[in-house]
């Protein structure tokens, strides 16, 4: 009889466990998941790569502790953008001669140059929120 009383504490105990488990595993917060938006990437399938292995390299996305694949694939959700593989795409990229990172050197010209023109009086009408400034 003192063994049938140790099986149902047993018995028991495994019940509360396993309820325990089901109620974590409810309330555990959702993983995030990007959300499809109207923002769509127009530059090259090289441009879109290069510009996240920056991003990571200069530790801008989970301070540098992300996964490259990870990072596309989730980028490429909010873009609406396919990119097929980064890997290539990258080794296609450290093979150019000159300057190997073209799109970011093209950013930092554009942006220089609006900033430029900004201190020298000329703006340029940019769309907010869909409404012509």
């Amino acid at each position: 009889m003192k063994f049938v009383f140790k099986a149902i504490s047993l018995i028991e105990t495994e019940q509360q466990i396993i309820q325990w488990k089901l109620q974590n595993e409810l309330s555990e917060p959702k993983k995030w998941a990007p959300e499809r938006t109207n923002l769509k990437w127009t530059g090259t399938v090289a441009d879109f790569v290069e510009l996240v292995n920056g991003t990571i390299e200069t530790k801008r996305l989970n301070d540098g502790d992300v996964d490259l694949i990870d990072a596309i694939e989730q980028l490429c959700i909010i873009f609406s953008f396919e990119v097929k593989d980064c890997y290539d795409t990258f080794r296609a990229i450290r093979r150019r001669v000159g300057s190997r990172t073209l799109f970011l050197d093209e950013m930092i010209e554009k942006l220089n140059q609006r900033m430029d023109n900004m201190d020298n009086g000329i703006f340029k009408k940019k769309k907010i929120r869909g409404k012509d400034k």
